[in-house]
């Protein structure tokens, strides 16, 4: 099957879950600088809950590139991600209203876990699709970006349950540094 209704179904979801993202922030209660200061952690919330969208679309649009084709399997499992994807804004918006509980905190780190494992999901299955793909299988050539972020996932939330429920945001917002830039071995391959 060809990949173009999946890249733009995807890159639609993405762009509407983002939106929505924003409907969640609420405007402070007062017209000076400390009403604004008061929101401090929601829009930090939602700069990182922006930013790891835009992170997840950017790898994906990368991934995509280099694919031929896609199957059922792809399909399905490309839903599976964007599901866990578009329960940002609603975990978002409870974070932002309880930081420091732990619930709002633990489903936050589930939630960016089940998007990496998901992300790692597709791109498996579009491997098995592309199979002698040179772009499509570096991705998995000693890649370790998918391991890493979700064993960073289970210390964020061992970190939140054991010491502070803050951490599981801290952590995972840290980890960002791991994916800011997309994989330059996909790059090099689709343009050789």
């Amino acid at each position: 099957m060809p990949k173009g209704r999946l890249e733009a179904f995807t890159d639609a979801i993405i762009a509407i879950i983002m939106t929505v993202l924003v409907l969640e922030l609420h405007e402070p209660t007062g017209g000076d600088f400390a009403a604004l200061f008061a929101e401090w952690h929601r829009l930090l919330i939602y700069l990182v809950s922006f930013l790891m969208l835009a992170i997840y679309w950017n790898n994906h649009h990368h991934l995509f590139q280099a694919a031929r084709s896609v199957n059922g399997k792809v399909l399905w499992a490309n839903n599976f991600f964007i599901l866990s994807l578009s329960l940002f804004p609603f975990v978002t918006s409870w974070m932002g209203d309880y930081f420091s509980d732990l619930a709002p905190q633990v489903t936050f780190g589930f939630m960016v876990m089940a998007a990496d494992v998901m992300f790692f999901v597709v791109a498996r299955n579009l491997q098995q699709v592309e199979d002698g793909n040179d772009a499509v299988g570096v991705y998995f050539n000693r890649y370790w970006k998918s391991w890493a972020s979700v064993g960073a996932n289970l210390v964020a939330i061992a970190l939140g349950v054991l010491v502070r429920p803050e951490l599981v945001f801290v952590v995972n917002a840290l980890m960002l540094v791991l994916w800011v830039v997309p994989e330059r071995r996909i790059e090099r391959a689709v343009r050789s």
